[in-house]
Formats: structure tokens, C-alpha cells, sequence
């Protein structure tokens, strides 16, 4: 019986961590991830790595690999978008509603990928998800407990591509009808996989988390 597949996720993080936090550069995200990229991914395939760059080189790299490890990068701007497809084994995006997968992520990655000879991109699509009655409550919850997204900007630009304002606007909030159609949206949308982050909504939080939690599993059993 084979091994589990594992698959390594990585992405360039956001400036407020990686300068504020922890006090590193920030002035090249988009080079210093590619270049990142090309290293570790030649690596995880089994390949000798020479590569002399800005920020990462490699000079004959190899580590031994019993089978190689998929990669999926955390892009939602063009030039990540494009290193995704060229590189990586797909994406994990956050915050990105149907519209933007559909006309800004799908294309420009599939586009990638077909012209560096790689095999149809992932699309993981993660957002927040709960299944309750009330709209405007679902809301209050989701602003609640997703709002910090709202002031990184590669998250806000995502949100205005696909046509949302906040987390909340991006979220995917109803009943089991409308939460079902709202995910076969991202799935109709180019995603390949979604990644769900379950907002507990109202006074009894472990009966609304397990309210949506019902739902997924009837949609995936």
C-alpha cells in the first residue's frame, strides 16, 4: 500500500509579518518568491539545482527523493500567478470570491502553465463559510473574525476583482441550498479544490459550526 500524498504549500506571506514581525525584508516579494520557487521545486523533484539569483542561489543542489513532493504556491497577483503556473503544481488562494478565480486567477494561471509544457494547474480556494438562516447575522459573524484580512492589500485587491467589498461581502453565508449552489460557483469558476474556514455564527457556536460541518460532509461523503 503506497504512502499518503503530501503536498507543501508555501507563498510569500504579507509585509505587516515579515517586516513588522519578524523584522526581515519585504522590498522584493514577488522576486524573492520566485526565485524561492525555482530552487525548491527542481529540488523536490529530484533535480540538481544550480541557480544564481538576487536573493536565493543554489550552486548543485540535490536532495534524495523517494517520489516528487507537488508544490502549491499562495498567488493572487499576475506575477506570482504566472510563477505558479511555470513552476508550481497549482494555488492556494484566500479571499478570492468566484469572479475573480473565473477572470483573473483561471486564465492567467492556466495560460502559465500551458506554455511552460506543465500539467493543468490546482486551483484550492479557500474561504469563509457558514451555513445559518440569518444573513445579516452571519455577516457581523464573519466581519467579526475575518476583518484583519480587510487591511492587507493583496487581499483587498483580490476581493475587488471578484466584486466584494469585506470578508463578508467574499464569504460564502446562507442555508444548505444556497451555501451548495455558492461553492458548485467556485467550482464552476475554475476552482478545483476548496478549502473551507468555518465561521460559527450566533449563541451556540458548536451548533452552528456543526451546522455547516453536516453540510460539508454530506457534499463530500
Amino acid at each position: 500500500m503506497g504512502r499518503p500524498g503530501f503536498t507543501l504549500g508555501i507563498g510569500p506571506s504579507h509585509e505587516p509579518l515579515v517586516r513588522g514581525m519578524y523584522g526581515l525584508s519585504y522590498d522584493h516579494p514577488g522576486r524573492n518568491t520566485e526565485e524561492y520557487l525555482r530552487i525548491l521545486g527542481g529540488l523536490l523533484r529530484g533535480e540538481t539545482v544550480t541557480f544564481e539569483g538576487s536573493d536565493w542561489t543554489a550552486r548543485g543542489a540535490r536532495v534524495p527523493m523517494e517520489q516528487p513532493v507537488p508544490v502549491l504556491l499562495a498567488a493572487l497577483g499576475p506575477r506570482l500567478l504566472r510563477v505558479a503556473g511555470e513552476q508550481a503544481d497549482g494555488v492556494v488562494l484566500f479571499m478570492a470570491p468566484a469572479r475573480a478565480i473565473e477572470t483573473h486567477v483561471a486564465p492567467r494561471l492556466r495560460a502559465a502553465a500551458s506554455a511552460a509544457g506543465r500539467p493543468e494547474p490546482r486551483i484550492v480556494a479557500g474561504l469563509p463559510v457558514a451555513v445559518h438562516d440569518d444573513i445579516t447575522e452571519a455577516r457581523a459573524a464573519t466581519a467579526t473574525t475575518s476583518g484583519v484580512y480587510e487591511s492587507l492589500p493583496n487581499y483587498r485587491r483580490i476581493m475587488e476583482i471578484g466584486g466584494a467589498q469585506s470578508p463578508a461581502d467574499a464569504a460564502i453565508l446562507g442555508d444548505e441550498k444556497s451555501v451548495t449552489l455558492q461553492l458548485q460557483g467556485l467550482l464552476d469558476a475554475g476552482a478545483t479544490d476548496i478549502q473551507v474556514f468555518v465561521v460559527p455564527v450566533g449563541t451556540d457556536r458548536r451548533a452552528s459550526r456543526q451546522r455547516t460541518m453536516d453540510l460539508l460532509a454530506s457534499l463530500t461523503g
